[in-house]
């Protein structure tokens, strides 16, 4: 009896997966990236693949322009993988965006091996404002690495209309 009932959950539970998947609840996004209009892609992992992956979604999501430098951004797209170079400590002689930029990310785990992290930048103070973390699989034409961005702004945006 109880394998039969341990049965029936786990099939209610995965024939319900797209539901619960639905109501995902995110953390409130700060303003600065609900606003942005223009975004730089940051490549740390030294792979251009990624890189234009990343920029075909943003292509297809239309919802940023792309700057022509991170100066001229309202916020970055940090792309970061396992072997990313991440800067250990900050010196005078160090470019100081890259130094601020990895600064908080340093006490974060490490990106595991065949993983990317998105991070959301902000392009001034060098924070990280929000990240994800995916599999990376790049025999897929599209990985998905903006989802989580785009339903959390989905999310918040339809929230705040409902107001």
């Amino acid at each position: 009896m109880k394998i039969f009932l341990s049965l029936a959950v786990a099939a209610f539970i995965l024939a319900d997966a797209p539901v619960l998947e639905a109501n995902k609840t995110y953390t409130p996004l700060p303003s600065i990236v609900l606003k942005a209009k223009t975004v730089f892609i940051e490549n740390g992992t030294g792979d251009a693949t990624l890189h234009d992956l990343v920029y075909l979604e943003i292509a297809r999501w239309g919802r940023f322009r792309m700057a022509e430098s991170r100066e001229k951004a309202d916020v970055i797209l940090a792309i970061s993988g396992a072997s990313s170079v991440r800067l250990v400590e900050a010196s005078e002689s160090s470019p100081g965006y890259l130094a601020r930029m990895y600064a908080d990310t340093l006490a974060q785990p490490t990106v595991p091996a065949g993983f990317t992290r998105i991070s959301v930048v902000d392009p001034k103070s060098g924070k990280a404002l929000w990240f994800s973390q995916k599999k990376t699989d790049l025999s897929k034409s599209r990985t998905g690495f903006l989802d989580g961005l785009r339903d959390a702004m989905d999310q918040q945006e339809s929230a705040h209309k409902q107001k």
